[in-house]
């Protein structure tokens, strides 16, 4: 009985171990001294795709962000879980929704947000760069329909507009 415990143990306590040896300093050839990865890669997140106060759709995102250099990865050491609390709320509060799409996520406005919320986090000038490395859609949903405003504003040819009900002869 002590054996199997221990042999389901060892793995298990090894799980626990690669995030942290994933993080550790790696070294250049010829070098003596560690040199640490400048890349933080964090967890993917489901953010929501939120059209007029409706729920549409979530994408599941994975975002990296690049440290200054001589910046250590310790600086962001705890502070993942605050990272992404924080743009899951800002995500639901303003959703980062594009206009033409229901499966994607508007990049450029969410990486903002990324940035203010680590620069909040370990200080402003420490990050280099924020990465959208994939967007992965819960569910393909069709792209919204585009109003005649948006088509051009006139009719398809060959169709006339629907007469109006409302107009007396």
């Amino acid at each position: 009985m002590l054996i199997a415990r221990r042999a389901l143990l060892a793995p298990l306590a090894l799980l626990a171990v690669t995030p942290a040896l994933a993080n550790a300093p790696k070294k250049k050839d010829g070098e003596g001294e560690a040199k640490a990865d400048p890349v933080i890669k964090l967890q993917s997140m489901a953010l929501p795709i939120i059209v007029d106060g409706r729920l549409v759709n979530y994408v599941f995102v994975q975002l990296n962000f690049t440290l200054k250099t001589g910046i250590p990865t310790t600086v962001f050491a705890g502070k993942e879980p605050m990272l992404r609390d924080a743009v899951v709320r800002e995500a639901h509060a303003k959703p980062f929704t594009r206009p033409d799409s229901y499966v994607a996520l508007d990049e450029t406005r969410l990486k903002a947000s990324v940035l203010r919320e680590v620069n909040g986090l370990i200080g402003p000038g420490k990050v280099a760069l924020v990465t959208l490395v994939k967007q992965t859609p819960r569910n393909f949903v069709p792209p919204p329909a585009k109003t005649g405003a948006q088509a051009g504003g006139t009719p398809a040819p060959g169709r006339e507009p629907a007469p109006d009900l409302n107009i007396v002869p």
